[in-house]
């Protein structure tokens, strides 16, 4: 039998801002409950009232995954709720969100910006998420479809489009690589594309429909410059960069985000 301790405590907390030196102190009020397993939060939510909701993520592999499937409810709805752009988004405790909302805001702002978007346009939103930049850009298009492959996320961003009275978009639950290239045998043809893949950047299948679809604008956002070279190096022969926008989503740190526009030869 494996046995462990809490290592981390994962964020956003909504409506609360902490001094570093209390960070510790929530994972210890944590620890301090953990000795019969029941997880016992009182203490915690005693000591900082403003927190919303507290998981307990239980991952029992010895694996470099952080967060296992098995979510432990200790106190509130097990959810939260952020604002971003005027939008209401529901995130649950497995779901991809970006830490940095007020440098969210913006990032995905450029992103649409950037994407040029029309009235009649059809646009694909690779690696959605929770349907946050999809759901930016609805109020601008004829249609979006968002893939995501985290099933959480995927029920997340449908309810999210509820919450935000958005009818023009529909969510698929997928690997990207597989679920766009069947999108796109189905006879759904995009004008527009905009991907925001995690550190690992797009897969080959991926770059090769990009580049048979051969659109006038295709919107990259990274959160990593060696993935991000690597993958436009691999559509060269048919887009060309027509800009690179770095935001700077992580302060005080190494990494940043980006947003690159690529249009067609």
């Amino acid at each position: 039998m494996k046995t462990g301790k809490i290592i981390q405590v994962l964020g956003p907390v909504v409506d609360v801002e902490f001094e570093n030196q209390e960070l510790p102190a929530i994972r210890d009020a944590l620890e301090v409950q953990n000795g019969d397993k029941k997880y016992d939060a009182s203490n915690l939510i005693k000591e900082f009232p403003n927190i919303k909701t507290v998981v307990v993520n239980v991952n029992t592999k010895n694996t470099n995954v952080v967060l296992a499937n098995k979510n432990i409810i200790c106190y509130g709805e097990g959810v939260i709720y952020d604002k971003l752009g005027g939008y209401t988004f529901k995130i649950s405790p497995n779901s991809f969100y970006q830490v940095n909302p007020k440098q969210t805001e913006k990032l995905y702002n450029l992103a649409v910006e950037k994407a040029n978007l029309k009235a009649d346009d059809i646009l694909c939103d690779l690696y959605c998420g929770i349907g946050t930049i999809g759901i930016f850009a609805s109020k601008y298009v004829k249609k979006v479809y968002g893939i995501e492959i985290v099933e959480s996320a995927v029920k997340d961003a449908n309810e999210n489009a509820k919450l935000n009275n958005v009818n023009n978009i529909e969510f698929i639950l997928g690997d990207t690589e597989k679920a766009f290239d069947s999108l796109l045998k189905n006879d759904i043809k995009p004008t527009v594309v905009i991907v925001d893949p995690p550190r690992k950047g797009l897969d080959d299948t991926t770059i090769e429909n990009l580049c048979k679809l051969k659109l006038d604008r295709v919107v990259y956002v990274s959160c990593n410059p060696a993935t991000l070279v690597r993958d436009l190096a691999k559509m060269e022969d048919i887009y060309i960069v027509k800009n690179i926008t770095p935001v700077d989503n992580f302060c005080y740190s190494s990494h940043v985000e980006s947003v690159t526009v690529l249009e067609l030869k």
